[in-house]
């Protein structure tokens, strides 16, 4: 189900079960390879957790290069409820949280969501974007936990799901332990020439850095 985006990783060969997270400085394109694995799931099922866009814009990028109608999607968004220009209420596809930092509020709305796929019998692939908004709202100790918890359902349910960190040079400490909870690391850098990655952990990209 993927759009065939020219990137090295090979989204089809990420494991049922495993959880990756990519990982680099911001605009360096992490957005694009998450977008790349999850939309490699078999019967087009996707669980998308915006932390950064609103639910449509988030979603709209997503199917850019691809059918919608191939696609059942659900989101959680932690972002429109907190700008309050509009009020926004739950549906059968979206829920939303106040903010990023209600960890509680989104673990309880992707559990829902991933019992949904489990039950229904689906192949769905999550992405969440972005962990580092998350850690603006609350400690890493707590984001910590929340991703532990949500790449444990992942794997139980067979599913599959890509997450995303900002990282700086002054702060490696964040990816030093969230990195402890994922499978795979896609690590993410651009030294001028455009960005390039490589794989640590996984099977579905290259382990040395390389251009996309």
């Amino acid at each position: 189900m993927s759009d065939g985006t020219e990137t090295p990783l090979d989204p089809e060969a990420l494991p049922t079960g495993e959880s990756v997270l990519i990982a680099g400085p911001a605009m360096t394109g992490k957005r694009r390879l998450l977008f790349d694995l999850v939309g490699a799931s078999p019967d087009g099922t996707a669980l998308l957790v915006t932390t950064k866009r609103g639910v449509d814009r988030f979603r709209e990028s997503f199917l850019t290069g691809r059918d919608a109608d191939d696609w059942d999607i659900r989101s959680v968004d932690c972002v429109s409820r907190s700008r309050g220009f509009t009020q926004h209420r739950d549906t059968d596809d979206v829920r939303y949280v106040t903010s990023a930092g209600d960890l509680t509020g989104v673990g309880i709305a992707t559990s829902g969501f991933l019992r949904e796929f489990y039950h229904a019998g689906r192949e769905a692939r999550i992405g969440l974007h972005s962990l580092s908004t998350m850690l603006m709202y609350a400690d890493l100790r707590r984001v910590y936990q929340f991703a532990h918890v949500l790449t444990g359902r992942i794997e139980s349910s067979g599913f599959a799901g890509a997450f995303t960190l900002d990282t700086t040079a002054r702060d490696t400490e964040s990816l030093d332990v969230l990195t402890q909870v994922f499978d795979a690391l896609v690590e993410v850098r651009d030294e001028g020439d455009g960005p390039e990655l490589k794989v640590r952990g996984g099977d579905f990209g290259p382990r040395t850095w390389t251009t996309f």
